[in-house]
């Protein structure tokens, strides 16, 4: 049985919460990176993917979390990591050990579809 305690400010001792229930879906996404970048230091994984990680976070949380991700991906430059988000990336800055692939958006027509409906 894994035993986690989240302490949502590092100032405040009383924000701490070990029901992981009542945390938002940012700080709930937020926890589980932190928890799997700390595991990740202990396994010898050749590549790790990470998928809409980011999804849930707010901006301030998201920057820091990709700062931290993209800090922890350069410590261990013997593995490969992939982070997939549909979220912007602009602003992460480039260097040689930093791939960023961006996908064309998908092609709409200009008329939108809809499904044919029929109350009961």
């Amino acid at each position: 049985t894994l035993e986690l305690v989240v302490q949502k400010d590092n100032t405040n001792e009383m924000s701490q919460t070990k029901d992981v229930k009542a945390l938002s879906g940012g700080e709930r996404s937020f926890t589980t990176l932190a928890l799997l970048l700390a595991l990740g230091e202990n396994l010898e994984t050749p590549f790790r993917v990470m998928d809409e990680f980011d999804v849930f976070l707010d901006p301030v949380a998201r920057k820091i979390a990709l700062d931290n991700m993209i800090s922890a991906a350069k410590a261990l430059e013997h593995r490969q990591f992939i982070f997939i988000t549909p979220q912007d990336l602009s602003n992460v800055k480039t260097d040689p050990m930093l791939k960023i692939i961006q996908m064309k958006p998908p092609a709409r027509n200009s008329q939108q579809q809809t499904l044919p409906f029929q109350s009961p």
